[in-house]
C-alpha cells in the first residue's frame, strides 16, 4: 500500500512513528546533548516511541538538565564526554560504525559538528555540497514548503545551486511526493539585468538540474508569493505548474533563505524542521532558539529521512 504524502509537522511525526511500529525506532546519536530543550524533545521522541536516543555529551549536566525540567531520561542511553569535541566524535563515530542512523546537534557550534561529520576518518561525506533544508509547516499553506539553502553555502554558485537542489529533491523524496514543484527565488517573475541570478538559474540551474533530477517541475524566476498563492498568480495573470503548490523555494543566498525562514517561524508561527543534507546520514539541525516542538519535529525529519536512505540504497548500503 502506498503511503501518503507528508504535508505537516504532524504528519512527519507520525510518519516517524509508523516506520518505528514496521520496522524499529530509529536511533539518533546527539552530540554535546546538555541541552534542555534537546534532551526534552529526544525524551519526547522517544516516549511516542520513534527513536531511540544516544546524548553524548557532560553526562552530569544532562542529568541536572533532566532533573531540573522534570524530563524522564531514564531510557536514553547517555555517554559521559565533558569536551564538545569529544562529544562530537562520539556521536559522529557512532554513526559512523552504524550503530545510529542520524546525528542531532547540541550544544555545540554548527561548525565543530560539521567538521567531524567531514573527517575522511569517518567515511561518512558524500560527492556533493551539503546544504540546509529549512521544512517549514506555515499555517495557511496547504503542505510543507522547504527553503534552502539557508544555513550552509553563502552564495552559490550554478553547480553548487543544482546540489542544494538535488539534496533538498532527496528529501522531498523521502516525504513521498510526486512531482516535485520546484520555485526558483526572485524579486519577480521576470528575468532581469537588476538581478543577475535570474540568468544564471535559467541558462544554467533549470536545464541542468532538468537533465539530472527525474519528476520534478521548476519555475522561475518566482517571488514568494507566486510560489505559494494561486490568488497572487491570478491578479497578475501569470501561469504556470508550481504557482501556489510549491515544495521547495530554492533561494539566491544563505541571507535570503534565512531571513525569510526565520521571519516565518517567529512572527507566523511556523513549525520548523531542520536539516543538513548531503552527507550518508541526515544531520538534525536546529538552533538553540527553537522550540521543543521545532526539534521534535526535526527528528521527526531525520528519522524519515534515514529510512528512505536506507530502504532506497540511496548510498549504495555503505557508511
Amino acid at each position: 500500500m502506498a503511503l501518503k504524502p507528508i504535508h505537516s509537522a504532524q504528519a512527519l511525526i507520525e510518519r516517524a512513528i509508523f516506520i518505528a511500529q514496521q520496522d524499529r525506532p530509529k536511533r539518533v546519536a546527539v552530540a554535546a546533548a546538555q541541552d534542555a530543550d534537546v534532551i526534552s524533545a529526544v525524551a519526547q521522541a522517544k516516549q511516542d516511541g520513534f527513536l531511540d536516543g544516544i546524548l553524548v555529551g557532560d553526562a552530569d549536566r544532562i542529568k541536572a538538565l533532566a532533573d531540573e525540567e522534570s524530563v524522564d531520561i531514564s531510557k536514553l542511553e547517555i555517554i559521559d564526554r565533558k569536551d564538545v569535541s569529544d562529544a562530537a566524535h562520539e556521536a559522529v563515530h557512532i554513526a559512523a560504525n552504524g550503530d545510529a542512523d542520524a546525528v542531532m546537534k547540541g550544544f555545540l557550534p554548527t561548525s565543530a559538528l560539521l567538521k567531524t561529520v567531514l573527517d575522511k576518518d569517518y567515511h561518512l561525506r558524500a560527492a556533493g555540497t551539503l546544504s540546509h533544508c529549512a521544512v517549514l509547516d506555515i499555517p495557511g499553506y496547504h503542505k510543507l514548503l522547504n527553503f534552502t539553502d539557508g544555513g550552509m553555502v553563502v552564495k552559490p554558485n550554478a553547480e553548487q545551486k543544482v546540489q542544494i537542489l538535488e539534496n533538498a529533491v532527496l528529501v522531498a523524496r523521502a516525504l513521498g511526493l510526486s512531482p516535485v514543484k520546484v520555485a526558483l527565488s526572485g524579486a519577480s517573475e521576470r528575468i532581469s539585468d537588476a538581478f543577475p541570478h535570474t540568468f544564471s538559474d535559467a541558462e544554467s540551474v533549470k536545464p541542468e538540474a532538468g537533465r539530472r533530477l527525474k519528476d520534478v517541475v521548476i519555475q522561475g524566476p518566482l517571488p514568494f508569493d507566486l510560489a505559494t498563492s494561486r490568488a497572487a498568480a491570478g491578479y497578475r495573470n501569470y501561469e504556470g505548474p508550481v504557482l501556489g503548490d510549491a515544495d521547495i523555494y530554492l533561494v539566491d543566498s544563505i541571507e535570503e533563505g534565512n531571513i525569510v525562514a526565520k521571519s516565518l517561524i517567529q512572527f507566523a508561527g511556523a513549525i520548523f524542521s531542520g536539516v543538513i543534507v548531503g552527507a550518508k546520514i541526515p544531520i538534525s539541525l536546529v538552533s538553540r532558539t527553537d522550540t521543543v516542538m521545532n526539534k521534535k519535529s526535526s527528528l521527526a525529519l531525520a528519522c524519515v529521512i534515514a529510512d528512505y536512505y536506507q530502504k532506497e540504497n540511496v548510498w549504495g548500503g555503505k557508511r
